[in-house]
């Protein structure tokens, strides 16, 4: 279940101000160790095996990544590295150090189409469903 919290538009000027919108209440994180210990129940890895293979995955990616190449993990996604700049004056003035400012990961998650419908769901998401949480529970962002 993803829970929600409902809140209210308050903000002048916007162009829905009162209007009710849901957001995403998140009631923690789970790191590599503990993803791997979860793997092992299913696969007949033992979990410093799976733990081993994650992290070997993030070099490879980073590695592939970092070659201009796209990562795709099968049912999961699309990983490839996206560049900001500023601008320059002519193609001949730009320079990389002067004019790329940043980098960032560009992931998109795999999309399974229905045939008979055509919707479109993401993998991960697929089966979602949703729960708001009790008024008295405390929102982490």
């Amino acid at each position: 279940m993803l829970n929600y919290v409902l809140y209210q538009e308050k903000r002048e000027g916007a162009k829905e101000v009162g209007k009710w919108y849901a957001r995403a209440v998140h009631s923690g994180e789970i790191r590599t160790k503990q993803l791997a210990l979860e793997i092992e129940e299913n696969v007949s890895a033992k979990e410093s095996d799976v733990y081993a293979v994650i992290k070997e995955l993030v070099r490879a990616m980073k590695r592939h990544m970092q070659n201009s190449e796209i990562v795709v993990l099968d049912d999961f996604g699309r990983f490839k590295v996206g560049i900001s700049s500023k601008p320059a004056t002519t193609a001949k003035t730009f320079s990389p150090q002067a004019n790329i400012v940043g980098t960032h990961v560009l992931f998109q998650p795999e999309v399974h189409i229905d045939t008979a419908t055509r919707a479109r769901t993401r993998a991960l998401l697929s089966g979602i469903q949703f729960r708001e949480t009790a008024k008295n529970d405390v929102v982490k962002e």
